[in-house]
């Protein structure tokens, strides 16, 4: 089990409670009159069970009461038999706890499926229901037959972290729903049914991720022509809603440090000259060929920390990495010369994403060893690596990011200093991925500002690009972008 519920079930049978005061549905004994409509239709179904849904239960009734059997339709008055069943053994071991969690989880599942149904009807589609996934974290593979349902059950059963209220995946479906309707988030409805389950702060948390809106302005800097041993021109756009509103004139740069912090001063100093009276710049890109990558992201370098003025770089900006090798061939990575291709199989990549039940494969120092390298790049070759890949910083980073970037759009690995890539680190990770890449780069600055932070957002080196920056991409690749160009 995913961990839905947490503790055993208490009750008379009048009312089921949970630990993390979860009220998982009530059901009185004679009188349905008093129940919510929600529930009185879950009770009219013949079968509430999808699949996951029955699985955790005939898994539970095993260790409960192997006697008992499951049948193939799983009615909600079932349920409501075993729960009383239940309460009137009130037996307080692991088996009973379990079968407990299973039939309030199936519940909850039900009646929650009556809620959308009824409030978000319209938005009830295949499409609609792929793209909540997508937000919400689920892999689309278990939409299955009965789509909602599976959505649900997979939330409450199979991506529901131990750590994290009772719910609170269902809380992020549910708001997945708020962010592509019409239904204002103050809808009556939406706050009795997060408020009769204790997940106010959990849905509104998730809707106010979900509608955020996008950066509004960005400052992109390319330093994809400075190369080892040689001056190279350092080009730089202020985008907004991904239309390119200015163009700056290329600053001369070499690959030493001095030169490049010069060259970000100069561009942040040109787009503060371009906002409008209450704007600020607050995102920053900077794309570069391999070769400085290593350099940039290194502790001696550390990008973040360089002063570009009276503060640093990451203490009043969101600084986002990017390979300039999308944008137009790197030197560095021979091999990538078709930009067309690499973007375009990395777009497929991330659209898929949400569908892999892992969404970072990791990769151990042997992977990259000579005599396992030829297989890592067939696999990454057959696209069966995924968007996203993880390795260790103990491993050679120049060669690293030259194998990986070409095929993986997103590529992490610990910052120096941080805790090494352990189970505990990959879980954080997994918990948090659904908010990079931005709040991944929000999390320097924050916490570079003494705000709390998650541990994992601030120990994680990034090189991400997203479906916006692809195209970005596009157009510069192709220099379709007509914005006025400014002199310094």
């Amino acid at each position: 089990m995913g961990g839905h519920v947490l503790g055993s079930a208490v009750g008379d049978g009048n009312s089921v409670v949970y630990i993390g005061q979860q009220i998982v549905t009530q059901v009185l004994r004679e009188d349905r009159s008093a129940l919510h409509p929600d529930v009185l239709r879950a009770m009219s179904r013949d079968n509430v069970a999808g699949t996951i849904g029955g699985d955790e239960l005939r898994e539970a009734v095993m260790t409960w009461h192997p006697d008992h059997v499951v049948p193939a339709a799983v009615s909600f008055d079932q349920l409501v038999a075993w729960q009383r069943e239940l309460a009137a053994e009130n037996r307080p071991d692991d088996a009973s706890g379990r079968m407990a969690c299973a039939v309030a989880g199936v519940m909850e599942c039900a009646v929650t499926a009556e809620f959308l149904a009824d409030v978000f009807a319209d938005v009830l589609t295949s499409d609609r229901l792929t793209t909540v996934a997508r937000l919400a974290g689920l892999p689309a593979d278990v939409l299955g037959v009965d789509p909602l349902r599976g959505l649900l059950e997979c939330a409450a059963f199979e991506a529901q972290p131990l750590a994290a209220p009772p719910g609170a995946v269902l809380a992020r479906v549910v708001a997945a729903f708020v962010s592509l309707s019409e239904i204002d988030r103050t809808d009556s409805r939406l706050k009795d049914w997060s408020a009769a389950r204790g997940l106010v702060v959990q849905l509104n948390d998730a809707i106010d991720e979900f509608t955020r809106p996008a950066p509004g302005l960005r400052l992109v800097i390319s330093l994809a022509d400075v190369r080892r041993d040689s001056q190279g021109d350092a080009e730089y756009w202020l985008v907004r809603g991904g239309t390119v509103v200015r163009t700056g004139d290329p600053i001369s740069v070499g690959h030493e440090q001095a030169g490049v912090i010069q060259a970000i001063k100069c561009a942040l100093k040109w787009a503060r000259g371009h906002l409008m009276p209450d704007e600020t710049l607050v995102h920053v890109d900077v794309a570069a060929p391999v070769s400085l990558l290593v350099d940039l992201m290194s502790k001696t370098w550390a990008l973040e920390d360089q002063p570009v003025g009276m503060f640093r770089l990451g203490a009043r900006h969101s600084l986002l990495m990017r390979w300039s090798g999308r944008l137009g061939p790197d030197p560095s990575v021979p091999d990538a010369t078709d930009i067309a291709e690499i973007n375009d199989a990395a777009r497929k990549a991330l659209q898929k994403m949400p569908r892999d039940a892992e969404p970072v494969k990791w990769l151990d120092h042997d992977d990259f060893y000579a005599q396992s390298e030829e297989n890592l790049r067939r696999r990454l070759a057959a696209g069966r690596m995924g968007a996203a890949i993880g390795f260790n910083e103990t491993a050679t980073l120049d060669r690293v990011l030259t194998i990986l970037l070409p095929y993986a759009p997103i590529v992490v690995w610990p910052r120096p200093g941080a805790t090494g890539l352990d189970d505990a680190f990959r879980a954080r990770v997994r918990a948090y991925w659904h908010r990079q890449p931005q709040d991944f780069a929000d999390a320097f600055r924050r916490n570079e500002a003494g705000h709390s932070c998650d541990e994992c957002l601030c120990d994680l080196h990034s090189i991400s690009h997203d479906e916006p920056w692809l195209d970005f991409c596009w157009l510069i690749s192709r220099r379709t972008v007509a914005a006025p160009k400014e002199t310094q």
